[in-house]
C-alpha cells in the first residue's frame, strides 16, 4: 500500500502535469492568434551550440533563446513575439537566417538551464596560441606530466594537452573514455604512449570544448563526427584535425596535430643513401615517368614526396598536387583538395589538373584502376608523375597495379622508380650508449648484411658495434626521440620491365632487384643501427624481419 507521503507525491505531480497541459494549451493558443508558430521544447534536447549565440543576459531580458542550428538556419524560441524582432535582426548580422517559435515560460525555463552548460565551455573558445617555452608543459618525464595534466582545470585542459603534444612533437592525441576513467594517449615517433587519466567530469567539459572548437555539434552523440580548428604554436600555424566516435563509455576523440613548420623536409634530410639515393635523384630530373612511394599508413610516403617536390620545386617549373586533404602547404606549388561530396574524386581531379598544362603532378594516393590507368597514361605523355601506394614493399606494387587494372605494356614504360619505406625511432643521443646484442639477434643481423648485394655501394662495417638508449630527461624516459626512415628503391631496369610484361611475381621482381642492387628496408635499417641511428630492437619491430 501506498503511505501518505507517497499519495500526496502523486497528488501533486498529477496537478503538476495538468498546470503544465494548460499552460502549453494556452500558449499554443496564443500563437495562433499572433501569427506565430508554436513548439513545446518540455523535453527538447538542448543544442548548446545553438543556445552560445545569444548571451544569456541578452536571453533573459529579451525573453528569446536560440535553440537549434543547422548551418546558417537557426530556429529561436520566444516568450513575447514583439521582443524578438530586435533578436532575430542581430542573428541576421552574425549571418544566420533565424525563425521565431512561441514557447511557454516552462520550456524556456527548461532551455536556460542549458546556459549551465555554455559557462562552462565559452571559455577561451577563440584563438590559442602557444609557445614552447610555456612552463606549464615542462616534464622531465611522461609520468610527471601525466601529474601535471590529473591536477589541470577542465578550462585549460585543451591549451595543456596539445600544447605538451607539440613539445613532445605527437602526430595524435586519443581520449579515451574507460568505464570508471578517461586515458590520454600521445602517439609520440609513431607508437602510443599512455600519458594521464582524468575523471568523467572533467572529460564532458574537454570533450565539449573540442567540439565548439572544431565546430561539431555538442547535442549529437550518438554518431561519427569529424571538424577541425586551428591554432598558432611558436607563431606558427598548426591545424588540428578532430574526429569524434561514440564507443561503449562515451565519445572517443582523436585529434591529428599537422604543423606547418614540418612541411619543408629536404631531400637531403631524408636518410636515403648509397645507390638508391643516385637512383631516385637520376629518375626525378627525367622528363616523364611514375615514380611511386609504397609502405602502410603512416610510413611517411606523403613526406617522401614533399621533400622530393621541394627539390623539383624551382622557377619555371609547374606543380599540381591531388590530396586527401592538404597536410602541408609549400609555396609555389597549386595544391588542390579531394572533395568526394562535390564530386572532386582523385580521378576527376587528376583528369581537370591534365587540362592546366602541369610539368609535375602529385596524386595523393592510387585507390582505383581509373585514377591509377590516368597517372599511368599522363606519366607517357610528358609529365612527371608521383603517388603513393599501400603495400608491405616496394616489389608489391607492380602486382597490386596490375590487380588493378593497368595493362602491364602500359605500365612497363609508365613507371620510373618505387620507393618501399617504414619509419623507424631514433634513439637519443644524449644517453646513447653501446652495449651486447643478444646471440640470437646477432645471428640475424649477420644473416641479413650477408644479403647485402655488392651492387648496392652500401658500406658494411668490419666491426659489429650495436648502440641503445636506456632514457633520461631530454626524450622523457623513452630512449626514442625523433623518427627517420628505412628504404627500399628500385628503379625500372630492361630485366624488371620484362618481368612487368610477363606479369611476374612480388618475389620475381623482388629477387631481380636485389641483384641489381636494392637494400631492402631490414638491411637499410640494421645499417642505420650500426650506424648508431637506431637499436636492432626497433628496426625488428618495423620491418618485421
Amino acid at each position: 500500500m501506498q503511505s501518505l507521503a507517497d499519495k500526496a507525491k502523486r497528488v501533486t505531480q498529477v496537478y503538476s502535469e495538468l498546470d503544465r497541459k494548460f499552460e502549453e494549451q494556452e500558449t499554443q493558443r496564443l500563437a495562433q492568434e499572433q501569427k506565430i508558430p508554436y513548439i513545446n521544447l518540455y523535453g527538447f534536447p538542448v543544442d548548446v551550440q545553438a543556445l552560445s549565440l545569444l548571451p544569456k543576459e541578452t536571453a533573459e531580458v529579451s525573453g528569446c533563446a536560440v535553440f537549434y542550428k543547422e548551418g546558417h538556419n537557426v530556429k529561436v524560441a520566444t516568450l513575447e513575439p514583439a521582443t524578438v524582432q530586435k533578436v532575430l535582426g542581430q542573428l541576421k548580422t552574425q549571418g544566420l537566417i533565424a525563425d521565431a517559435y512561441m514557447v511557454s515560460k516552462s520550456s524556456f525555463a527548461h532551455l536556460l538551464e542549458g546556459y549551465q552548460q555554455v559557462v562552462k565551455v565559452e571559455h577561451k573558445a577563440g584563438n590559442i596560441d602557444l609557445l614552447s617555452n610555456d612552463k606549464r608543459f615542462e616534464a622531465k618525464t611522461l609520468a610527471d606530466l601525466g601529474e601535471k595534466l590529473s591536477h589541470v582545470s577542465a578550462t585549460e585542459m585543451i591549451d595543456m594537452l596539445v600544447g605538451s603534444a607539440l613539445i613532445l612533437d605527437s602526430s595524435d592525441i586519443h581520449v579515451e573514455p574507460e568505464s570508471n576513467v578517461v586515458k590520454i594517449r600521445f602517439r609520440i615517433d609513431g607508437v602510443l604512449q599512455d600519458v594521464a587519466t582524468f575523471t568523467r567530469e572533467i572529460y564532458q567539459l574537454v570533450v565539449s570544448r573540442i567540439k565548439i572548437l572544431s565546430k561539431l555539434k555538442l547535442n549529437v552523440v550518438s554518431t561519427p563526427q569529424d571538424g577541425s580548428f586551428g591554432l598558432t604554436y611558436n607563431q606558427k600555424p598548426v591545424d588540428i584535425r578532430v574526429s569524434v566516435l561514440p564507443s561503449a563509455f562515451g565519445e572517443s576523440v582523436v585529434m591529428r596535430l599537422l604543423r606547418q613548420d614540418k612541411g619543408g623536409l629536404k631531400f637531403d634530410d631524408l636518410g636515403i643513401s648509397g645507390l638508391a639515393r643516385e637512383q631516385i635523384l637520376q629518375q626525378i630530373q627525367k622528363p616523364n615517368g611514375m615514380i611511386l612511394t609504397t609502405g602502410p599508413t603512416g610510413s611517411g610516403k606523403t613526406t617522401t614526396l614533399y621533400a622530393i617536390l621541394n627539390k623539383l620545386n624551382e622557377p619555371g617549373v609547374k606543380i599540381i598536387t591531388l590530396e586527401d586533404p592538404v597536410e602541408y602547404k609549400i609555396e609555389g606549388i597549386t595544391q588542390t583538395p579531394i572533395d568526394s561530396n562535390a564530386g572532386m574524386t582523385f580521378a576527376s581531379g587528376l583528369r581537370a589538373i591534365l587540362r592546366q598544362d602541369p610539368d609535375i603532378i602529385l596524386v595523393g594516393e592510387m585507390r582505383d584502376l581509373e585514377t591509377a590507368e590516368t597517372a599511368a597514361q599522363a606519366a607517357l605523355t610528358g609529365h612527371i608523375v608521383l603517388s603513393t601506394l599501400h603495400t608491405n614493399d616496394a616489389a608489391a606494387a607492380i602486382p597490386r597495379l596490375l590487380d588493378l587494372g593497368i595493362r602491364s605494356f602500359v605500365l612497363a614504360p609508365a613507371i620510373n622508380a618505387v620507393i618501399g619505406q617504414r619509419l623507424i625511432r631514433k634513439i637519443c643521443t644524449k644517453c646513447k650508449t653501446t652495449y651486447t646484442l643478444p646471440e640470437n639477434l646477432r645471428a640475424r643481423v649477420e644473416l641479413i648484411l650477408q644479403g647485402i648485394s655488392k651492387a648496392s655501394k652500401a658500406e658494411v662495417p668490419k666491426k659489429l658495434e650495436f648502440f641503445h638508449s636506456p632514457g633520461c630527461p631530454e626524450c622523457k624516459g623513452l630512449g626514442y626521440k625523433g623518427r627517420l626512415g628505412v628504404y627500399e628503391v628500385f628503379v625500372i631496369s630492361d630485366a624488371i620491365e620484362e618481368l612487368i610484361t610477363r606479369s611476374a611475381t612480388t618475389t620475381e621482381i623482388r629477387k631481380q632487384a636485389i641483384e641489381e642492387g636494392m637494400l631492402t628496408m631490414a638491411q637499410d635499417g640494421v645499417l642505420k643501427a650500426l650506424a648508431g641511428l637506431t637499436d636492432i630492437e626497433e628496426v625488428f619491430r618495423v620491418t618485421e624481419e
